[in-house]
C-alpha cells in the first residue's frame, strides 16, 4: 500500500551501445570544434556615405525629394491623388 503513495523512483538505464554513441559524439564535436578557425564577428555596419541622402535610390532623398527623380515622382504621386 505505501508503494502506492510512494512509489520507487525511476531509474534510466542507458544501454552499452547508446552510451559509447553518446561518447563519439562527444570526442567528435570536440575534435570538430578545436579544427574549426575562430569566427569573428567583424563591424557589419555600412562605411558613412556623407551623400546618402543625395543618392536616387535611397529612402532619404525619396522622402526628401531631394533629387529631380523624386520631384518628378513626387508631382505625378500628387496630380494622380488628386485626379481621384
Amino acid at each position: 500500500m505505501l508503494r502506492i503513495i510512494f512509489p520507487i523512483p525511476y531509474q534510466i538505464e542507458v544501454s552499452k551501445l547508446r552510451q559509447q554513441l553518446n561518447e563519439a559524439h562527444l570526442a567528435w564535436a570536440k575534435e570538430w570544434k578545436a579544427r574549426q578557425e575562430e569566427f569573428r564577428i567583424e563591424n557589419i555596419r555600412f562605411a558613412h556615405d556623407p551623400l546618402w541622402s543625395k543618392r536616387i535610390f535611397s529612402l532619404q532623398a525619396a522622402h526628401d525629394g531631394s533629387s529631380w527623380f523624386w520631384q518628378a515622382t513626387h508631382i505625378f504621386v500628387g496630380w494622380a491623388v488628386t485626379s481621384i
